[in-house]
């Protein structure tokens, strides 16, 4: 069993003494054209890709006004585990880690389409669900039928295949496995080889983290093709961020009393979002303390629930001076 570290006082410390030094945006201009996303900053270095894991966190498709220190670095590390573990189902862009908030990866074209995977009825899919059951309307999420009467967190028979597009702007929308053929994001064949290896991920993400006391809920994969045209898999891997993780031992008693589940993912951030009325829309409340503490504190958990290992952090917090160093030493 993981040894999980939530009422780690000395730790605690730790955070809140780097939530004034959190890592929010790269500047390595040196290092080739910058681009940004919600979490990374990725530097187009020849033909490679340098993807820096920051501490920004979002939620609604909003990045937040806070960063969660160490969430850089424990995500990082975290997929760096998954990418190493799962090369076995599909080749990956990742060439090396100079850093530990740092990956080379190859450049890669990506595929735009956010490759989805449930194995519990939870979050969006839950709250997509009712709705349709409220308005009498088919129960059918992204192409796939749901059984009637399911409860909230309730284990789906089997897993299933939820895509929604990859918007660079506003909110990810459903999507059908025909519409995705018919809009010519992808092939059939290839469609079907990502779907293949998207449940075999879920299927190996399971079973390890089972291992340890864990529960993979539902997670998210993104594809690209190489300049030789090779489909692989790129971005993240089984992350906290991209990932939702519950402990296995309240699964059952929290299921049957109705009440949200104790996860190690950024959930947590979003109910609290949605206590303050905020669910991606008008002004991003900021984040008080103890809401960015158990935040890192998840993440860090989950590094731990995944990997088995314990989480060490950085002897120099991450800056862009640490980074700077460590890519010239690699690419010397």
């Amino acid at each position: 069993m993981c040894v999980l570290i939530m009422n780690n006082i000395s730790l605690t410390e730790t955070i809140k003494k780097q939530i004034p030094n959190v890592f929010l945006s790269a500047d390595l201009p040196k290092f080739g054209e910058k681009k940004s996303g919600k979490v990374r900053d990725l530097y187009f270095h020849d033909d490679k890709i340098i993807i820096i894991t920051t501490d920004r966190i979002s939620a609604f498709d909003a990045i937040l006004n806070q960063g969660i220190p160490y969430k850089g670095q424990a995500l990082n590390q975290t997929s760096e585990f998954w990418f190493e573990r799962t090369k076995k189902f599909m080749k990956n862009h990742i060439i090396a880690v100079p850093d530990p908030n740092v990956m080379i990866a190859q450049k890669c074209r990506p595929i735009e389409l956010e490759v989805i995977i449930r194995g519990y009825l939870t979050g969006s899919a839950w709250r997509r669900y009712k709705y349709l059951k409220e308005q009498g309307l088919p129960l059918v999420i992204s192409g796939v039928e749901f059984p009637p009467d399911l409860r909230k967190d309730e284990k789906l028979p089997e897993p299933v295949f939820t895509p929604t597009t990859k918007a660079k702007e506003g909110h990810d929308v459903e999507i059908t496995p025909k519409e995705i053929v018919e809009q010519g994001i992808v092939s059939q064949e290839v469609l079907d080889r990502i779907i293949n290896v998207a449940f075999k991920l879920y299927e190996e993400g399971n079973a390890v983290v089972s291992k340890q006391g864990g529960i993979l809920v539902d997670t998210k994969f993104e594809f690209g093709y190489t300049p030789d045209n090779e489909l692989v898999l790129i971005d993240e891997v089984l992350t906290a961020d991209s990932s939702r993780y519950w402990l296995k031992e309240f699964y059952k008693e929290r299921f049957e009393q109705g009440v949200d589940q104790k996860g190690l993912d950024k959930e947590y951030v979003r109910n609290w979002l949605r206590e303050q009325g905020f669910t991606g829309d008008g002004t991003i409340p900021d984040l008080p303390e103890d809401v960015i503490v158990n935040a890192a504190l998840n993440v860090i958990n989950a590094y731990e629930l995944i990997t088995g290992q314990k989480f060490k952090p950085a002897e120099v917090y991450a800056s862009n001076e640490r980074l700077s160093a460590n890519l010239e030493k690699y690419f010397k």
